[in-house]
């Protein structure tokens, strides 16, 4: 069987952009999104300038994250090697989006469905060449299978193998012989990208390099990337993109609602339980009113998660068609999971079956633990965007969801007077100002002393100091959190200026997650 590949030589391309008309044309690509297109990258000034073309299209990785992170398996890969997509099964999560590291999914308008480049496999079924290969007229795409040593792609693959030191020396290439000349797209992400550049600037093919004026489209004016490089008035000669397509941003507000319900209802339960166990309390706000207050949030979250899907109506298949290895699917169990252990911890509270809430309070616990912590790696499956890989992001998310949890049980006490102790209110308390505290540490050790480990990391982090999400992170994130640290210290003991503590803590939380969300996505990708 065929393992197909690309390979574009850019000293030929004069961007006319035939292959994305092709392409369009091929595969009926309604307008104001492209499964390929040609990006353009200008450096000097005038009368001397460059232009560097670039064609953006799916790399068709050997170890795709899309296929991983996709909850329905509707993202696979062909025995061809061409990493394909079956829209019928897709429920536009926009997961695959967030961990393409090349930009290359989209939400397709008319289906609201996922849709991407496949190498035109309906052509190369028939023995066609790619629509796009076809139309180039300097013929600098080139397609053919990679496991033919005979073919020129294949040739071509196994020279960028040798310059990075891996395999025998290639046969030589008529016209590839400088070093670094043939490269691929972020190779340090492995996912083995099969579509190789020959003669690519550096600009062009790191997208974290050239700056980004404002974006024309259809006669609107769009931001920029709020995390890409900034034009520099003093170098003006400096690589800049002169073209290229919107990027879109997959997850929005509506994933830090979803981070702060979900971190509501299952602080809330966590705390619940540990209370229940550890003071041996029986009072109302830890038996019914509290895990009540977690199931209510936990609906909220399943509400927003499904809200937010292209295609709601198909939220099941995640449950019937799963794929193990995403996360997405790991944490919709979970909720099920958190939200069976606490309807069942409200209906032994509710008749008094003590015994019964013994037995739930481990389970009660891991339920909540893993139901918190997944989401970290939910994100950290984004490969794209380098601000949420590692695990700090499970503990930091866990911490604050024991200071939301606590956040909940503090107000609930205050608004319903009598239904808590006052032992439990103050370590409620002290259990609030600990887990901020915690929170406060990640957030000052990953965006002001750890060093950045790439550029595209780098350029999030400065968008959050200092770029455009620098107001709320400092005013919100940091400042109204310590505000609410201060005062839940001040006042341990009065109940309504708990519950203020608590609401500045739900806040200072809410802020970062926003930030977190938008900022990890404001760099660009192509």
């Amino acid at each position: 069987m065929a393992n197909y590949g690309f390979a574009i030589d850019l000293r030929k391309c004069i961007g006319c952009h035939a292959c994305t008309i092709a392409c369009k044309a091929e595969h009926q690509i309604p307008i104001g999104v492209n499964r390929c297109w040609v990006k353009t990258v200008e450096k000097g000034t005038f009368p001397n300038t460059r232009r560097f073309f670039f064609p953006v299209l799916c790399n068709q990785c050997d170890d795709a994250p899309c296929i991983t992170i996709c909850p329905t398996r509707a993202l696979f890969k062909r025995r061809d090697g061409i990493v394909d997509l079956h829209s019928d099964v897709c429920i536009g999560c926009r997961a695959c989006m967030v961990a393409c590291p090349y930009d290359q999914l989209f939400i397709d308008p008319n289906t609201h469905t996922a849709e991407k480049c496949n190498f035109c496999a309906n052509r190369v079924e028939n023995e066609l060449l790619p629509s796009c290969v076809s139309v180039c007229p300097t013929e600098c795409r080139i397609f053919g299978d990679l496991d033919d040593p005979t073919s020129e792609v294949a040739r071509i693959a196994k020279a960028e193998a040798t310059e990075r030191g891996e395999g025998a020396p290639a046969k030589s290439l008529r016209g590839v012989g400088a070093p670094g000349l043939i490269k691929v797209r972020k190779p340090e992400k492995g996912t083995q990208p099969k579509v190789f550049y020959i003669g690519a600037e550096e600009s062009a093919i790191q997208p974290e390099i050239a700056a980004r004026p404002f974006i024309y489209k259809e006669g609107q004016v769009l931001l920029r990337p709020l995390g890409s490089p900034e034009p520099d008035p003093d170098r003006p000669d400096e690589a800049r993109v002169d073209y290229d397509t919107p990027h879109a941003k997959p997850w929005g507000v509506d994933m830090a609602i979803y981070l702060l319900t979900k971190g509501i209802a299952t602080g809330t339960m966590l705390l619940c339980a540990l209370v229940a166990y550890f003071f041996n309390d029986r009072s109302a706000l830890t038996m019914t009113v509290g895990p009540f207050v977690s199931l209510a949030f936990l609906l909220i979250t399943t509400s927003v998660l499904v809200a937010d899907l292209e295609r709601p109506e198909r939220f099941y298949y995640m449950l019937i068609r799963p794929n193990w290895r995403s996360w997405m699917v790991w944490g919709t169990w979970f909720l099920i999971a958190h939200g069976a252990i606490t309807t069942l911890w409200i209906a032994a509270g509710w008749f008094g079956a003590t015994g019964v809430i013994a037995w739930l309070v481990w389970p009660a616990v891991i339920a909540s633990l893993l139901t918190t912590c997944y989401t970290g790696f939910l994100f950290a499956q984004g490969l794209a965007r380098d601000l949420w890989q590692g695990p700090q992001s499970a503990f930091d998310l866990l911490a604050q969801a024991v200071a939301e949890g606590a956040a909940a049980l503090l107000i609930t006490a205050a608004l319903v007077p009598g239904i808590g102790s006052a032992r439990v209110t103050s370590a409620l308390a002290v259990i609030l100002i600990g887990a901020m505290v915690l929170h406060l540490s990640f957030l000052v050790f990953e965006n002001l002393l750890a060093p950045s480990p790439t550029r595209h990391h780098e350029l999030a982090v400065s968008a959050i100091r200092r770029g455009p999400f620098a107001r709320l992170f400092w005013g919100g994130a940091i400042v109204i959190s310590i505000v609410s640290i201060a005062v839940g210290a001040v006042a341990t003991t009065v109940p309504f200026a708990l519950a203020l503590a608590a609401v500045l803590a739900l806040a200072g939380s809410f802020a970062w997650e926003y930030v977190w969300v938008e900022a990890g996505q404001s760099v660009p990708l192509s």
